[in-house]
């Protein structure tokens, strides 16, 4: 495959609406991140995210859990995968399969996750722990705060190191869609400008 090595060539992980995508090539295309989306990759078959790759003319794949069952299996399989879009960063975008980090991959897979870490590391993070989930359990735990943390992937369920976060207030009457409309508000903001900002403090990264 022959490909354009002038700008960074991202990969996305996604499971379900592709907002975070299109917030992403939204951003790309007003030229605010020198990056093009080489390939999206779904764990879930027949979801929104793949039809908005499909139309900005991205390649696409769809790797399920019992495409390849297990952990190792299953990150052996992705990495095969990415392999020949010579990606440089894979940016994670409400993608819920955990992966392991293999050799060659250390610091090039980014999260973004909705919630506080690590404040919310023991109540509101880790296997399980996504979308609604997430926001449930922030309200439970009477947080005046919650907010999305951008962080590294490592082999642990949102455990990597952080690198940035966004605050946003939980207010008395909130209900979980309360909150998940205003800290994806504060998401869409947040993720591009820190993938933007790692580039470039990484450019020993770019293939």
């Amino acid at each position: 495959m022959q490909v354009d090595r002038s700008s960074w060539r991202l990969a996305v992980l996604v499971s379900g609406s592709g907002r975070s995508l299109e917030n992403l090539l939204q951003i790309i295309a007003r030229g605010d991140i020198s990056a093009e989306i080489a390939v999206v990759v779904s764990s879930v078959a027949h979801v929104r995210a793949l039809q908005i790759a499909a139309e900005a003319g991205i390649p696409t794949h769809v790797l399920t859990h019992k495409d390849a069952r297990g952990v190792d299996a299953y990150s052996a399989a992705m990495y095969e995968l990415l392999a020949p879009y010579q990606v440089d960063l894979v940016i994670m975008a409400g993608f819920l399969r955990r992966l392991l980090i293999f050799p060659g991959w250390e610091n090039r897979i980014l999260n973004i996750h909705p919630a506080l870490l690590p404040q919310a590391q023991t109540y509101a993070a880790g296997r399980g722990f996504y979308g609604d989930h997430v926001h449930a359990a922030v309200l439970a735990h009477g947080d005046t705060e919650s907010g999305a943390t951008v962080h590294v992937v490592t082999d642990e369920y949102d455990d990597g190191p952080p690198l940035a976060q966004a605050v946003v207030p939980v207010l008395p009457d909130d209900g979980v869609h309360d909150l998940a409309d205003r800290v994806f508000a504060a998401e869409r903001e947040l993720y591009p400008h820190v993938i933007a900002e790692y580039m470039a403090a990484h450019p020993e990264l770019k293939l």
